[in-house]
């Protein structure tokens, strides 16, 4: 460790970047192809407004051996969350505590910036994760990991269409109430009622503030707020994508076609952003949602790909940090 340094990237880094990201994908095997250019991740890292950040681990010689690719998160229990998309060290660099350096620098600035989770995502039994204290909550709570493709994307919007009578717009600071309200709605509906611990205030704030921590969409008609969703970019080597976090319509307006309403916004929003996935979670035994989603092209990675969540707690993250 003495001989590296971890710090911020630099655009003049991109080049070794994307050879590094190459690197990774082909090793790992985990169903994501690289399709960046240096000139593309330049654009995206060092341009207007990006949506995630990478640290470097530099060598003594000034190669780039290591990197972490991260971006945040939004959590409707517990809010702001950091979630750590690549990591990776150069096979010759490996067993010197690279990576748990790189982890714990991203740790560090999710923490600075009142974080309460880190999330990752690897094959199940990941002993380096689950010895820095992470827990597998595919295992833990069932959590399955779906995908749709640009593909399964850009098909579900042309056929999408928006119920008469239903207006679908991006929620403002008035409905944050609501919001709040829906949220305890959709844990009960989960089994885990005792989930959320943010405040109507708390969503105010990072949806509406100087920082933008999520985006919502709702559904309404002229009487009352009907649904939500709420979502966030992600980042990987094949570029943009999008994140659904929560969607949720209230039991009396179910089965006419709202749902899929707001799914289409989001799965808009990240095509127009150039993006080529829309990732979402889903309970196991939730089996008339999965359903729903495998007729609309998505994937359970988990099944197909073995995809896995892990999760570190604010307190794990604290105690980590401090390593």
């Amino acid at each position: 460790m003495s001989e590296t340094t971890i710090r911020e990237a630099k655009i003049s880094d991109c080049d070794s970047l994307v050879s590094m990201m190459k690197e990774a994908t082909d090793e790992m095997n985990f169903g994501t192809k690289l399709k960046l250019t240096a000139k593309d991740l330049e654009k995206d890292a060092f341009g207007k407004s990006p949506n995630f950040g990478i640290y470097v681990c530099q060598s003594a010689a000034c190669d780039i051996v290591g990197y972490v690719l991260f971006y945040y998160t939004y959590s409707t229990w517990e809010g702001r969350s950091v979630c750590i998309e690549e990591m990776f060290v150069s096979p010759s660099h490996r067993r010197k505590g690279l990576a748990s350096a790189l982890w714990r620098r991203v740790v560090q600035t999710a923490l600075q910036n009142d974080c309460k989770r880190c999330n990752l995502t690897a094959l199940p039994g990941n002993e380096f994760l689950l010895s820095q204290g992470a827990f597998d909550l595919s295992v833990l709570e069932g959590w399955l990991f779906f995908r749709q493709t640009k593909e399964a994307m850009e098909l579900f919007v042309k056929s999408c269409q928006v119920p008469g009578g239903v207006l679908i717009r991006e929620a403002g600071r008035n409905n944050c109430k609501t919001i709040r309200k829906m949220i305890q709605d959709l844990a009960d509906y989960e089994k885990m009622p005792e989930g959320p611990k943010l405040s109507a205030a708390t969503l105010e704030e990072d949806g509406h503030g100087e920082t933008k921590f999520y985006r919502c969409f709702i559904a309404e008609n002229d009487r009352a707020l009907l649904g939500y969703t709420l979502f966030f970019f992600t980042y990987n080597a094949e570029g943009h994508g999008v994140y659904m976090e929560d969607i949720y319509v209230s039991p009396e307006y179910r089965g006419r076609g709202i749902g899929l309403a707001l799914w289409g916004k989001v799965i808009q929003a990240g095509l127009d952003l150039g993006g080529t996935r829309c990732d979402f979670a889903v309970l196991d035994w939730n089996i008339p949602s999965i359903d729903i989603y495998k007729t609309k092209g998505a994937v359970d990675m988990t099944e197909a790909s073995n995809f896995h969540f892990y999760r570190m707690t604010r307190e794990v993250m604290e105690k980590f940090a401090k390593c």
